[in-house]
């Protein structure tokens, strides 16, 4: 389950590329401004988390415009389940503590965009380009069965929101009574 329809991700294509963060220069990493100061400065780090392969950071970018638009660090992790969720996945059979998962890191978008690029999706657009990529993992040969993410509310309370309206849940494995900075969130890639 996707946020944007098909229509709106086939339209969204065509105006962005997406590049790994090695491929963009310092002033085009310098303008991005997310209007939270971790999440801007991350992004100024994510080239050496890059090279030292301690997350992947991808960015998305305008075509016409050559504005950062967005960016997402990926990496690899694993989600714990209990029986009943497992239930919900039709994986009860497996006997594992844990399933492989890919990580999405952080998710950012610009605030500052022109109103040529002013619109919205691109945050949803982001999640389904990180689906695609575990799917490529399974490809690989790499199994991957759920997308995770730490669902930020230190800055955002509606952040779970997001990530619920285009599939995820809350896992409750790792759910916390009194959640203080994030909420563990997860996404089956198959459904």
């Amino acid at each position: 389950m996707s946020y944007l329809s098909d229509e709106e991700f086939e339209v969204i294509a065509e105006e962005v590329a997406l590049l790994s963060i090695k491929e963009v220069d310092d002033n085009m990493v310098s303008s991005f401004e997310s209007n939270i100061e971790e999440y801007d400065h991350y992004l100024k780090m994510a080239t050496l988390f890059d090279w030292l392969n301690i997350s992947k950071t991808f960015v998305l970018i305008h075509r016409k415009t050559k504005e950062l638009i967005a960016y997402m660090t990926l990496s690899a992790d694993a989600i714990k389940l209990t029986s009943d969720e497992k239930e919900v996945h039709h994986i009860s059979k497996v006997p594992y503590a844990t399933v492989p998962a890919l990580k999405i890191g952080k998710l950012a978008v610009n605030k500052n965009l022109s109103e040529l690029v002013d619109r919205k999706g691109y945050g949803s657009f982001m999640l389904e380009l990180a689906r695609g990529f575990a799917f490529e993992m399974n490809v690989l040969g790499i199994a991957c069965r759920f997308l995770t993410v730490d669902a930020d509310i230190e800055y955002n309370e509606s952040t779970p929101r997001f990530y619920e309206k285009n599939g995820f849940v809350i896992n409750l494995c790792n759910k916390s009574r009194v959640p203080r900075h994030t909420i563990s969130m997860r996404k089956d890639i198959f459904t």
